[in-house]
């Protein structure tokens, strides 16, 4: 009777419940944050090897100098110590201050420079605890190279493949600039006739595109700027024909080639705006075949004494892709003047 009257209401029932089970449970949390204390005294008390990274730069470097091939912006390296060390230097700043190479105690004055892992570890030891341990250091490149500014220009290629829309092709491209400066020794200078840029994968595009392209890097050689801007002018394709008169080829003085019949059709893909480019007739407004020809070797149809002449389609206007002609064999004869 006297427990149905303590639960008469929810806070008398809360305040028994708390008094029963109250200290039994913070009994059992002191003893859990125990153990977990225990239990981590003695993780972090274990060694540990963990790799971290740390700044590196190049200073005091003449104003006459240019560095052609830089060094590693950044080492890696491996600590071996306690546990609460090794976290240390994860949240502390421990490891945040770069550390610098003087450019005239590495530099051998004759191009090149090399900077000893040693030298690299000593400097990373004097941010660390006496404790720790450095049981390895990875570089990619510590060796410069530089030049007094010899340098040439040269032009920039693009490198990569442009793919643009259906039914679109590339029309022109733009580089800005044009032409880079590369400053290396003579004999790397003498190497160098363009620049290229890094291998690029553009597609699917259908208005002017500008996109900013690093150039490729070349060994003991460096380009000033070393990006540059690319706009790229895709263009729709039109499929036109046009009508070229047929040029005899190597026809000796006293003999005439004539063909039948006397002009070809020659099918081609153009973009639009270079075909408001082609001339045309100012009367019927049809395509002129200035820029295209084709031809029938005299030669050719004396040494075969075939029936038909073929045909070949020697040149054609800047910009106009996948022409042919109608057909590459027709009628002949060859008079006598």
């Amino acid at each position: 009777m006297m427990v149905r009257n303590v639960l008469q209401t929810p806070k008398q029932f809360r305040n028994f419940l708390s008094k029963i089970i109250n200290k039994e449970f913070l009994i059992f949390l002191f003893f859990l944050a125990l153990s977990g204390l225990f239990w981590l005294t003695m993780t972090l008390d274990e060694t540990y090897e963990k790799e971290f990274s740390i700044d590196i730069r190049l200073i005091g470097v003449p104003k006459n100098v240019v560095i052609t091939s830089e060094i590693d912006s950044t080492i890696h390296f491996t600590v071996r110590d306690k546990g609460y060390m090794v976290i240390l230097y994860q949240l502390g700043q421990q490891l945040n201050h770069p550390i610098f190479f003087d450019y005239n105690t590495y530099s051998d004055n004759k191009g090149a420079g090399t900077i000893p892992i040693a030298d690299v570890q000593r400097q990373i030891n004097q941010q660390l605890f006496k404790s720790s341990k450095i049981t390895s250091v990875k570089s990619d490149d510590l060796v410069f190279t530089f030049n007094f500014g010899q340098c040439k220009k040269v032009p920039v290629q693009m490198l990569g493949n442009i793919d643009p829309g259906n039914s679109y092709y590339l029309a022109h491209t733009e580089f800005t600039p044009d032409s880079v400066v590369v400053y290396a020794t003579k004999k790397v200078l003498d190497s160098i006739h363009k620049a290229q840029t890094e291998k690029l994968n553009v597609g699917n595009f259908t208005e002017p595109k500008e996109i900013t392209v690093n150039l490729a890097k070349i060994a003991k050689a460096k380009f000033v700027p070393a990006q540059v801007k690319i706009k790229l002018f895709p263009d729709v394709l039109t499929e036109e024909k046009v009508e070229v008169p047929i040029e005899p080829t190597n026809v000796p003085e006293n003999k005439v080639l004539r063909t039948f019949p006397g002009k070809i059709t020659v099918s081609f893909v153009v973009g639009a705006q270079r075909l408001r480019t082609l001339p045309k007739d100012l009367t019927t407004k049809e395509l002129l075949p200035t820029g295209f020809k084709v031809v029938v070797d005299y030669n050719e149809v004396m040494t075969r004494h075939t029936e038909k002449c073929r045909l070949y389609l020697l040149a054609t206007p800047n910009g106009v892709r996948n022409a042919r002609l109608a057909t590459n064999y027709i009628d002949y004869i060859i008079e006598q003047r």
